[in-house]
């Protein structure tokens, strides 16, 4: 079910006054397995993924969402709003529920072997555009990557004046070939519609036959370069005491989880780190959006 239907859903009256049911909001297109307890987990995709809408969603009234799963980024603002409700002692509002994986793809009819991050920038070699996330989480990794930077090292350029303006450079330079996507919903609506040649998506979209058999080009998913970013769930602030109650005890003793790192993970992978976003996350959206705005140069 979609955020849309729960809301046409909302609005339809109904003359048996029925319990309501309970969702747990998930970005569109994640793979989510359930524990082994098999509770009744009612899943709602959500396409939207700024923060007006985890906003709309969070303060809804009354509120059919028992948690949302977010980035920590996200539950981090929105907990600091007081959108979500504290899970933990110290007013942490995040459970964790595993990683979001984001992967390199690319359309194996044009391309005979898989790429790695440096591709992306080679439109000499390889022209055709490429879907990027519309933001500064994931893209300006995906940048410094691209541009020789060890994993290891990403953080510690990033926290300089310095890798940064290195990260933004690099954009600057693949900007005109690249179409931007704010959600897996709208990244699958991509490579549905379009003929993108590689870059960065949910991987589900790319791994789901689901999915896969409905996409515009035969894409392929590259298994050594991902990006592991760490997913939480959280408690809208809107839910009904009671309710909130139970929903803290799955999250401390068994909620539904994505999939875990690997070990060891594949070597040209990274995983972002929650640390340094919560620190720089307002300050590199900023940058970031003022980076958009400016008139991109036009392609060569």
């Amino acid at each position: 079910m979609t955020i849309l239907a729960l809301a046409a859903l909302m609005a339809t009256p109904s003359p048996l006054r029925a319990a309501p049911t309970y969702y747990w909001a998930i970005p569109g297109h994640n793979f989510v397995t359930t524990t082994s307890e098999n509770r009744p987990f009612h899943f709602l995709n959500r396409s939207g993924n700024s923060l007006d809408d985890i906003e709309q969603l969070t303060l809804a009234r009354p509120q059919h969402v028992q948690a949302i799963m977010l980035d920590s980024t996200e539950s981090a603002i929105a907990c600091a709003r007081a959108w979500l409700q504290p899970i933990h002692a110290l007013g942490q509002c995040g459970q964790p529920a595993g990683f979001f994986r984001s992967v390199l793809f690319w359309d194996s009819s044009r391309l005979t072997a898989p790429p790695h991050w440096a591709a992306l920038w080679d439109v000499a070699r390889y022209p055709g555009q490429r879907a990027f996330f519309r933001g500064p989480r994931l893209t300006l990794e995906l940048a410094l990557l691209a541009d020789g930077v060890p994993p290891k090292k990403i953080y510690a350029q990033l926290s300089t004046s310095a890798g940064i303006d290195r990260a933004f450079h690099k954009l600057s330079q693949l900007r005109p070939y690249i179409i931007w996507w704010r959600s897996p919903a709208e990244a699958y609506h991509i490579l549905q519609e379009q003929t993108v040649l590689m870059g960065i998506t949910p991987s589900a979209i790319i791994l789901s036959p689901q999915t896969r058999n409905t996409l515009a080009r035969p894409y392929q998913a590259q298994m050594k370069n991902i990006l592991y970013s760490p997913a939480v769930w959280s408690i809208p602030a809107t839910l009904p005491a009671e309710k909130s109650s139970e929903t803290r005890k799955i999250l401390l003793t068994g909620p539904p989880r994505l999939a875990s790192i690997p070990d060891p993970m594949p070597t040209e992978s990274l995983e972002i780190s929650d640390s340094f976003w919560a620190t720089h996350a307002i300050f590199l959206s900023e940058r970031f959006n003022a980076w958009l705005a400016q008139s991109p140069p036009p392609a060569p």
